[in-house]
């Protein structure tokens, strides 16, 4: 009988992210094809005589325990599931918060999987709403695929063929920037772009698909903090990348190499900027 459990909570990236209308509600429709880096936060959750959380790892300073979605992940499971939930959670926060790469959401799907196996809890029919309710990104981390996200994040599709693992380069301007005002100052755009095709793609085929596509939420990121341009012109300018775009709702931008020297070499160039970034290298994985 397992005691304890650990797992790898993997930073998500948006390699494109368009929104294409608002539905009945207010919310914004988007079309999102959605993966996963090789670098992210890990979780570990041990069976105990009450429920105790702990956080360490270079951003745990930033979180609050009492608010933490850990802890709002707990409660809700417990109203799902009928079940006093008694677990010792340690959290070693790697990715820098409110960053947009899904950081709260992998912490919640990945606390999740973790509960499942060690308590042996049973998914009902209802499941996927259930993870929905908890955040927007929930379902599509729980589930750890590369995959097509549309609505408001209700709607996945995950890839039958695996798109090219390529090296990444992620740069934050270790600056919080806040989804709701992006959101709220967003104006809807309706050009639009190429239509994805999930088919095998060369990493030449698949640089050239996503250079058609955007990242709507880029220029209302940006006119919040004005690095997250200076990042993307760095790493357009200063490095040998496929591509550069931010992730989510900012202020995480990434590049895409399909060598791991040109990688290491665009690491020591952001590393040499006086503008204190984070940066850390990586690679895009299709499932965890």
């Amino acid at each position: 009988m397992k005691y304890e459990i650990s797992k790898f909570s993997p930073a998500k990236l948006n390699l494109f992210l368009e929104i294409v209308g608002k539905n009945k509600n207010g919310y914004h429709n988007l079309e999102s094809l959605m993966s996963f880096c090789d670098y992210g936060d890990s979780i570990s959750v041990a069976k105990s005589e009450d429920l105790s959380f702990e956080i360490d790892g270079p951003f745990s300073k930033f979180l609050k325990i009492k608010d933490n979605i850990i802890l709002k992940t707990i409660s809700k499971l417990e109203s799902y599931t009928k079940r006093k939930i008694n677990v010792h959670i340690k959290l070693t926060k790697k990715l820098p918060i409110a960053s947009g790469m899904g950081g709260g959401s992998s912490n919640a799907a990945t606390l999740i999987n973790c509960i499942i196996d060690l308590l042996k809890i049973d998914i009902k029919e209802d499941f996927n709403e259930f993870l929905f309710k908890i955040g927007a990104d929930v379902p599509f981390c729980f589930y750890r695929k590369t995959g097509l996200v549309k609505g408001y994040g209700e709607k996945i599709t995950f890839l039958r063929n695996k798109i090219p693992e390529l090296y990444v380069l992620l740069v934050n301007p270790n600056v919080q920037i806040s989804t709701r005002k992006i959101f709220e100052s967003f104006v809807v755009n309706s050009q639009k772009t190429a239509k994805f095709y999930d088919t095998k793609m060369t990493n030449k085929d698949f640089v050239k698909f996503l250079s058609k596509k955007r990242n709507d939420l880029e220029y209302p990121a940006i006119v919040q903090c004005d690095k997250v341009r200076k990042i993307l012109k760095e790493l357009e300018n200063k490095t040998h990348s496929l591509l550069a775009r931010m992730t989510g709702s900012g202020g995480t931008c990434f590049a895409l190499y399909d060598e791991k020297k040109k990688l290491l070499d665009a690491e020591k160039t952001m590393k040499k900027v006086k503008d204190n970034y984070w940066v850390q290298r990586c690679k895009l994985i299709n499932a965890i």
